[in-house]
């Protein structure tokens, strides 16, 4: 009896290695994915207290804009904003004062997607001592392009 529970357990180990091996070399080798790097989504730099100002073809200034930091991404030359701020000017209106909690930059630079508590302010007449028009929302889009805004528009 003691032969049969030997040749047993040797049997049983060895149907157990064998289908350990087929396993490893089998089915995990067939379905691992060859990784090259290309489809990371990784950083390349960032920037802290980031000002970047938009002018006109004229030189005259169309916009300020402000964050906490910007995270570039190479991939798909994006960028993300944290406590992003925009000032926009246009002729004959006071400048137009943009917050939130996030952003998004487009690779082209001209579209500003900003999310979480976004606030718009703006003086009615254009000085401290008039009203002023404050409206809220958790997401809006910003075309910083006068073209691409009129289009959209």
């Amino acid at each position: 009896m003691k032969i049969l529970e030997k040749v047993s357990f040797i049997i049983l180990f060895g149907v157990l290695g064998l289908l350990s091996m087929w396993l490893q070399f089998g089915i995990i080798e067939k379905e691992q994915v060859e990784f090259d790097g290309n489809e990371r989504h990784d950083p390349d730099y960032y920037i802290e207290n980031f000002t970047a100002v938009g002018m006109d073809e004229k030189g005259v200034r169309r916009y300020v804009l402000e964050a906490e930091r910007l995270v570039h991404y190479p991939d798909d030359d994006t960028a993300l904003l944290d406590n992003p701020h925009i000032i926009q000017y246009e002729d004959g209106a006071p400048p137009r004062h943009t917050y939130s909690e996030s952003g998004w930059i487009s690779s082209d630079g001209n579209e500003v997607l900003l999310t979480g508590n976004v606030r718009v302010i703006q003086n009615a007449g254009g000085s401290e001592d008039s009203g002023k028009t404050v409206l809220t929302t958790e997401k809006m889009r910003i075309y910083l392009d006068d073209k691409q805004r009129k289009d959209q528009g």
